[in-house]
């Protein structure tokens, strides 16, 4: 592998340091850029760049489309989830009042009961103690 890496080495040195291999070179160079230009001028490879070009641009706005429809749906879902929450928190709003209305009626009534109570039993004792 070295004895060849050594020669394509020399050939290229050759080719580049020599005024012959310069023209060489460039007489390849210019061999290619005509080559190309020519198969590009072809009238099948022109139709198969267009033919490519259409479908590029086709592909393009469907994916596009596809992406608007995917954008509106997701707003949509969105919006839905927010309505949703917000109509969650509305519903924890009033669970909580109601909960509190609760607690302070079960509040006043327990008091109510502590009061009456003791002047029932008060009451009570005063009438046993009549008898």
């Amino acid at each position: 592998m070295g004895l060849i890496s050594l020669g394509a080495g020399v050939a290229i040195g050759y080719l580049i340091g020599t005024k012959t291999g310069q023209s060489r070179v460039d007489a390849g160079i210019e061999s290619a850029k005509k080559s190309a230009q020519e198969t590009w001028e072809r009238e099948e490879v022109q139709d198969f760049v267009s033919m490519a070009s259409d479908t590029a641009t086709r592909v393009t706005h469907e994916v596009a489309e596809g992406a608007k429809k995917a954008a509106k749906s997701a707003s949509e879902a969105l919006r839905k989830a927010a309505d949703k929450a917000d109509e969650a928190q509305e519903m924890m709003t009033d669970v909580v009042d109601e909960a509190e209305d609760i607690v302070e009626a079960k509040a006043q009534e327990f008091s109510g009961d502590q009061s009456g109570n003791g002047a029932s039993s008060s009451g009570t004792q005063e009438d046993e103690t009549r008898n």
